[in-house]
């Protein structure tokens, strides 16, 4: 029998009386008690027969939400009402003080302006980077092999075997190495030819025809320091002069992080290069530079983060695992909206944006409006056009990403109980015998 929508609000309204009955009970201690039977057979009366077992259902309807009115739900804590009955004192905002906030919905207008004003500005090398670094010089605590050669037999360096001596010196601390008729000299901040040449000439008249040759075997000052969140830290010789950034991070056995989680400063002298490890990884003809003996590098995890809440499957902090991130990323990262509670119509972006851009958006400045505007971004994912405005829009770190509930969602969430309410009902009558017989 059909059943008209005046009769189920007519319904509606038996119940709500149910529950003020049952709220009477729970705070008279029981001087009252709810005429659930009575509830039952005017519903019953209502729908003009409209079935026995309607009226029960809409009798445990009425039970539920008695249950709710006592507070017997399950809960993860105090809700507003409890919270504020037991308040000593209950001291409200001042409306003054109050921070009032700009609601702008976004369509392709606002996500072009606002991409455009966060474009990704490429930073700069400084020019001390860009230049090779030092490389094949001496250096204090190198240990240096000298080979000494002669024209005659009988020289000071002649040998039984061959015309020649080997001599081993390490570079001492004032950057000094001393050899034998040479004297002592300085070899620190010179190339091996220099100090060759060096070598030859205060040999003149002490030897015949001497020639030089000098390798570094120990290279201790050409070295740099990889340091921080890599698997094996620890300073690293330069076996080349185009050793780059990403050479040493690799001898450093990488990241221990990934590179949009992992920043990088890389130092050489009092000149500092600070960047994103993805940077690195995106752009290597700017950033990947070469390394100079002396360098520190230090990387460090320091991941860019915004938080989502409300009706998102995966709410709680989202790390940026791409740069630049944009809406749909974002959304993607929290698996989406959760569907059975989530309002399309109701995505919002808190952030707080400068001046500059809330002018461009038309946004009307009010006088604590100084240097950041309070703006609450609105995406209304019913309209199709707004998923191409989410691909332009960027997200940025701290960012809040809320997801309100459909005005539904809550009576779902009732009726999602009363089902397991009403299965529960069902239970004796299955235990008490009443099966199929299977004929």
């Amino acid at each position: 029998m059909e059943v008209g929508v005046g009769n189920i609000f007519w319904k509606i309204s038996e119940i709500s009386n149910s529950v003020q009955m049952c709220r009477e009970v729970c705070n008279n201690g029981g001087a009252r008690q709810p005429r659930v039977q009575g509830s039952d057979q005017a519903v019953m009366s209502a729908t003009g027969g409209f079935g026995e077992s309607v009226g029960r259902w809409m009798a445990a309807a009425a039970f539920c939400l008695c249950l709710a009115g006592c507070d017997l739900l399950p809960s993860d804590g105090p809700n507003a009402n409890g919270m504020l009955a037991h308040a000593s004192e209950n001291k409200k905002a001042d409306p003054a003080s109050v921070m009032r906030f700009a609601l702008v919905t976004v369509d392709s207008r606002i996500a072009r302006d606002a991409e455009q004003y966060y474009q990704p500005v490429i930073p700069t090398v400084p020019a001390v980077f860009q230049r090779p670094g030092a490389f094949g010089r001496a250096g204090v605590g190198d240990v240096l092999q000298v080979t000494i050669w002669e024209a005659s037999d009988t020289g000071v360096f002649a040998g039984k075997d061959r015309k020649a001596s080997d001599v081993t010196v390490r570079v001492d601390v004032d950057g000094t190495i001393a050899l034998p008729y040479a004297g002592r000299f300085m070899a620190s901040g010179k190339r091996v030819s220099d100090i060759e040449k060096d070598i030859v000439s205060r040999l003149e008249g002490k030897a015949v025809d001497p020639q030089a040759t000098v390798m570094v075997v120990q290279n201790v000052s050409s070295s740099a320091s990889v340091q921080g969140d890599v698997n094996k830290p620890g300073p690293y010789p330069l076996d080349r002069s185009d050793q780059r950034v990403l050479d040493m991070i690799a001898l450093a056995g990488g990241t221990k992080y990934p590179p949009y989680e992992t920043s990088l400063r890389l130092t050489r002298g009092r000149s500092t290069m600070s960047i994103q490890m993805q940077e690195l990884v995106d752009r290597p003809e700017i950033f990947n530079v070469s390394v100079a003996a002396g360098d520190a590098l230090l990387l460090v995890r320091k991941p860019q983060k915004f938080v989502a809440f409300g009706a998102v499957q995966q709410p709680g902090e989202q790390i940026f695992r791409r740069l630049p991130l944009n809406m749909t990323d974002a959304l993607g990262q929290t698996i989406g909206l959760e569907a059975s509670r989530a309002d399309a119509k109701g995505v919002y972006l808190f952030r707080r944006e400068p001046v500059a851009l809330a002018r461009r958006y038309g946004v009307q400045l009010l006088a604590e409006d100084r240097e950041t505007v309070p703006i609450v971004y609105q995406l209304n994912l019913k309209d199709p056009q707004s998923f191409f405005a989410m691909n332009a829009f960027p997200v940025r770190p701290g960012d809040i990403l809320f997801v309100s509930q459909a005005p539904l969602a809550d009576a779902a969430k009732f009726f999602q109980i009363l089902s397991g309410a009403t299965a529960t009902v069902a239970i004796p009558r299955t235990l008490g015998g009443n099966f199929p017989s299977g004929n």
